[in-house]
């Protein structure tokens, strides 16, 4: 620009230059015209060669003239153009300066900006950690009380600005008031007013909060002039915000999260942000405190009657025993079976068979010679557990009442059900010393009684045929491969659109004189006696060869799921073993899944998951099978490496009862979804399950409603349909299939 200008700066001189010397030849040309006009007039007369020089004279004049005209209007049209030059110029500069300006300022503006980021990234990360925490917190195995994590939750809150405090109040059991459950570390005085508030500040922004159901704001509290702003004030605290919050699932109000602050301002956008995902953090330890009361509850209560289930009946005939000791008592330990419920089921229907459970377990628990417990111990079996003397209980007399009370008529609808019962009892110390020995005499005397057809029997000394039968059990099971009494069968796993997926490997134990006996039978004997590690080995090598050869046929490479038990998975080769499985039977790691219970995980959790972290690192996929019968499986589930998650059936079974199990069904996948965990259902033998099941978001169904555990040819069939059919069925049909019943 600065080139610019000089350069009209010399145009400009150049013309008017020019103009001067026109100017000035214009002053020449007059002068000589005059000199020549004298010089004429003395020397000639006037004749034609002055008229040549003077029309010659005015030619040249006309020319300068007109060269003077075009200087001064190429001078004034320069004068414009570098007027318009120099104002474009200032223009240009202005235009600059203001561009440098705008860019300073959005520099201003974007380093605060980074500022705030970097500072909101800074809390954010902090109120992560606090997340993470809590939810380690929560599946702890010290099982924390849920105040003591809404502590640190209070805590973690506060410590988010200098100036804040925090206060978490739960609604009452009958919603009609606040009570403090938490807060940060506070005053006497201010933690006075937190435990005041549910009883005599109605009108505190918790108690506003928590009767409107949203966020109240109060920006400066020491304008109010109430009594609990004026409490709040005198302690440093100039505004707050309550936010309520519901426990997962819930409609109805939990509580309220407030923040106190020592600054007189609303909340921004972002803090209010940060104390909403803290309030939700309130609701999600309320939530986990509910479903773990509920599973632990349920884990030792039958769902149907109500009455304690068996798990809940063996730990009463142990709370017994320690009180009998105490006392030199006894306890009488009652077995009954109702007989042939299965025909009530099949010719009343199965509301009917379960309105008959319900009435029997009434009459059990209101019988005046029950001062003990009532369990229910199967689907058709009750314990009865009586504390007392020897010389007072009298087992028969007992067991003749008790049958007398089950066999009176029970009407379902129209129709009147006459149910009859077998009953078994011993006594204690006389007939064993533990619940298992009792649990197990009972049982048997319960047995002899159906045997025999009568309608009771006390256990005796004499009673042994069914141990005996056990021994033989234990000793079949000792030769049981060498002598090829095991066979596996395989029972399809499919998915939600009737893929199938895989097959679980089930064990099947054939004796040779008692015929098929049922694995609840057997396998406890064999982990009993520690053969259940070689007969595991065994499981697991036959059911990879089996799916090798499937793969080798060139069926759908699907996966092989196998139970895996405590004293198997406990042993310290038992990694080195599945590997060496693998490469024996030529198989990908990844087609294997080991289903583990949560009694395996118990036996020495830091071991354990260290075993399973060798196996998920060799490619082997992890399913926790039976899950919700135990009791840690929250305190735990998170932390060992698991890819796959079964419902077990007892669960299942009670799925579409009017108060059943599913809530804790829906509850527990949902769970499994945010732990990233494939859900199957075991036990799904009903449309009305599956149905139930699909709307909760399970992921894979195994149960009878699809196929029963088939033998290897009938699985390979199935295998083979499913290629073209959705939940396919086995195209061929083999003799005797009792390997085909589970």
């Amino acid at each position: 620009m600065k080139a610019t200008s000089r350069m009209f700066t010399l145009l400009l001189l150049s013309m008017f230059l020019l103009v001067g010397l026109s100017v000035a030849g214009s002053w020449e040309i007059d002068h000589v015209n005059q000199v020549a006009t004298a010089s004429h007039s003395n020397e000639f007369p006037v004749g034609a060669k002055r008229g040549e020089q003077s029309l010659a004279i005015e030619r040249i004049r006309n020319w300068i003239m007109i060269v003077q005209g075009l200087s001064l209007i190429a001078c004034g049209a320069l004068y414009a153009l570098g007027i318009r030059l120099r104002n474009k110029a200032r223009r240009e500069q202005r235009e600059r300066e203001a561009a440098d300006l705008a860019l300073e300022m959005r520099v201003e503006e974007r380093t605060r900006e980074l500022r705030k980021e970097v500072e909101e990234r800074r809390l954010i990360e902090h109120l992560h950690r606090g997340q993470r925490r809590i939810v380690e917190m929560l599946s702890a195995p010290d099982d924390l009380k849920p105040e003591d994590i809404l502590r640190f939750l209070a805590d973690t809150v506060a410590a988010r600005n200098q100036g804040w405090e925090c206060a978490l109040h739960l609604i009452d059991r009958r919603g009609k008031s606040l009570r403090l459950a938490a807060c940060s570390e506070v005053t006497e005085r201010l933690k006075g007013y937190f435990e005041s508030v549910g009883t005599e500040y109605a009108d505190s922004p918790e108690c506003q909060a928590s009767a409107s159901g949203e966020t109240h704001i109060v920006e400066h509290l020491n304008e109010i002039g109430l009594e609990w702003s004026e409490v709040l004030a005198a302690s440093g605290v100039f505004s707050a915000w309550s936010i309520p919050f519901s426990a997962n699932g819930s409609s109805s109000l939990a509580g309220t999260l407030t923040v106190y602050s020592r600054s007189r301002r609303k909340p921004s956008a972002h803090e209010l942000e940060m104390s909403e995902s803290a309030a939700k953090l309130a609701a999600l330890i309320i939530e986990h405190r509910r479903l773990r009361s509920e599973l632990i509850h349920n884990a030792y209560l039958d769902l149907m009657t109500g009455l304690p289930n068996r798990r809940g009946g063996v730990e009463a005939i142990d709370a017994a025993i320690v009180k009998a000791d105490g006392h030199r008592g006894s306890v009488a330990v009652i077995w009954i079976d109702i007989n042939r419920f299965k025909r009530i089921n099949d010719q009343y229907g199965h509301e009917a068979g379960d309105h008959v459970l319900r009435t029997i377990a009434e009459r059990l628990r209101r019988s005046p010679l029950n001062t003990g417990t009532v369990a229910r111990m199967g689907e058709d079996e009750f314990l009865v557990v009586i504390p007392g003397t020897e010389d007072s209980l009298d087992t028969v007399e007992i067991s003749r009442r008790l049958g007398t009370a089950i066999a009176k008529p029970i009407y379902a609808g129209a129709a009147r059900i006459m149910v009859s019962a077998c009953i078994g009892s011993c006594i204690y110390p006389k007939d064993g010393g533990t619940a298992e020995i009792l649990e197990r005499n009972a049982d048997f005397a319960m047995l002899r009684a159906k045997s025999s057809g009568e309608s009771y029997c006390v256990f005796s000394p004499g009673m042994s045929e069914e141990a005996n039968e056990a021994m033989e059990i234990e000793e079949s099971l000792g030769v049981a491969l060498e002598k090829n009494y095991l066979r596996l069968v395989y029972q399809p796993l499919y998915a939600t659109d009737g893929e199938l997926t895989g097959f679980e490997a089930l064990l099947r134990f054939h004796h040779p004189r008692l015929g098929n006996i049922p694995p609840a039978r057997f396998i406890p004997v064999a982990e009993e006696t520690r053969l259940i590690v070689p007969i595991g080995n065994w499981v697991l090598r036959e059911a990879c060869q089996q799916l090798r050869s499937w793969h080798e046929a060139g069926l759908p490479r699907v996966r092989m799921a196998v139970n895996i038990s405590v004293l198997q998975f406990a042993r310290d080769d038992f990694a080195d073993t599945v590997a060496r499985t693998f490469s024996e039977c030529g198989l990908e790691p990844e087609h294997l899944i080991l289903e583990l219970t949560e009694s395996v995980i118990m036996e020495d959790f830091a071991s354990v998951v260290s075993q399973m972290n060798l196996l998920r690192q060799c490619g082997v996929h992890i399913a926790l099978d039976d899950f919700g019968t135990g009791y840690s499986s929250l305190s735990y589930i998170h932390r060992i490496p698991v890819d796959m998650l079964k419902i077990d059936r007892s669960f299942v079974e009670r799925l579409a009862d009017p108060d059943g199990t599913r809530p804790i069904v829906e509850a527990v996948i949902a769970m499994a979804k945010h732990l990233g965990l494939h859900v199957v259902a075991e036990g799904v033998e009903t449309v009305e399950q599956q149905h139930i099941l699909q709307q909760a978001g399970c992921q894979g169904f195994q149960g009878y409603l699809f196929e029963r555990p088939l033998p290897p040819d009938e699985a390979e069939s199935c295998l083979r349909a499913s290629i073209t059919t959705p939940f396919a069925k086995p195209t061929i049909q083999t003799g005797g299939g009792g390997l085909a019943v589970a």
